[in-house]
């Protein structure tokens, strides 16, 4: 008897197919957001998420009609959270729990306004980021700021520019005194460093790929938080309407181990010890996302009783 066993470990188990060779599934059955990345998560995957034109095109020809995807604006009012936050545009101090928005801002109007002015009664706004104002600008540390009022009206980005180059950036203001510096200085609306990077995949995916569809996304009602694909392009939508959904699944390691004993290892008492034990290891490692299976060799045939069945 050959005192060899292969036992294969097959970790992060591929969802959806017993095959496991399908990376993303459409499910026609129509949910709301949250309702589709809980099954996605229930199947050890999560929503599809978009990293480049391949995989877009790819879901895109999966379903002819808006389903969703992991992507999601949830902290659009939040100040503190990375990476889809507010954030000053200095690169030594990138958050705040400072803030001073009008009462009904931010409102993210037609989902392009990701930038930030104050007005002359020291409140702030969001606009966009391609509107023209005079900017701000502060010098000094980040404990003793000395503001500038700059009156050319550039867009954020030349504005941003011009304060690196010849201060040290945009007005990052991070208390009520210093709000009220910078209100003393100016007579109009102006730029601030305040921003905002939107839209994340739910799993945590750092990737900066989008592509809209055309006058998207456009925060219809101010509540437009979740994102959808179809045809090429992403949109935003409630997300509490109910569409289909797209799941990505995970991808899996096998490992093979080879096991040699002098024990009977065809013996099924013997196989269900060792895989226990095996099982008990692992769980005590943090693993969960496994799945054993046991694979003996054949046992080799005698020549000799070959020659004597031929007889």
């Amino acid at each position: 008897m050959d005192p060899r066993v292969l036992i294969c470990l097959l970790f992060s188990g591929v969802c959806f197919t017993g095959a496991g060779l399908n990376k993303y599934v459409l499910v026609e059955e129509d949910k709301t957001w949250y309702e589709a990345q809980k099954y996605c998560r229930s199947r050890n995957g999560d929503l599809a998420i978009v990293t480049n034109m391949e995989v877009l095109n790819q879901l895109s020809d999966m379903t002819t009609i808006t389903s969703w995807i992991g992507l999601n604006d949830f902290n659009r009012k939040t100040m503190d959270l990375y990476p889809n936050s507010w954030r000053w545009s200095t690169q030594t101090r990138s958050r705040s729990g400072y803030m001073n928005f009008e009462s009904d801002e931010p409102d993210y109007n037609s989902g392009k306004e990701e930038c930030v002015t104050t007005g002359t009664n020291g409140a702030w706004r969001d606009v966009m980021c391609s509107d023209l104002y005079a900017f701000v600008c502060f010098s000094g540390s980040s404990n003793n700021k000395t503001y500038h009022l700059i009156e050319q009206k550039l867009s954020w980005e030349p504005s941003k520019s011009y304060c690196r180059t010849h201060y040290t950036d945009l007005a990052m203001i991070e208390n009520e005194e210093e709000n009220q510096k910078v209100l003393s200085n100016i007579t109009t609306p102006v730029w601030i460093g305040l921003y905002r990077v939107p839209w994340t995949f739910s799993d945590g995916t750092n990737s900066s790929f989008r592509t809209w569809w055309r006058n998207e996304p456009n925060n219809v009602y101010n509540n437009q938080l979740c994102g959808g694909v179809y045809d090429g392009g992403f949109h935003d939508q409630e997300c509490t309407a109910t569409l289909p959904f797209i799941c990505s699944g995970r991808k899996y390691s096998r490992i093979k181990i080879m096991i040699e004993s002098n024990l009977d290892l065809t013996n099924q008492n013997t196989k269900d010890n060792i895989r226990l034990q095996l099982s008990a290891s692992l769980t005590r490692a943090g693993r969960t996302d496994f799945n054993l299976s046991w694979s003996a060799p054949p046992e080799k045939l005698d020549p000799a009783g070959l020659n004597d069945d031929n007889q």
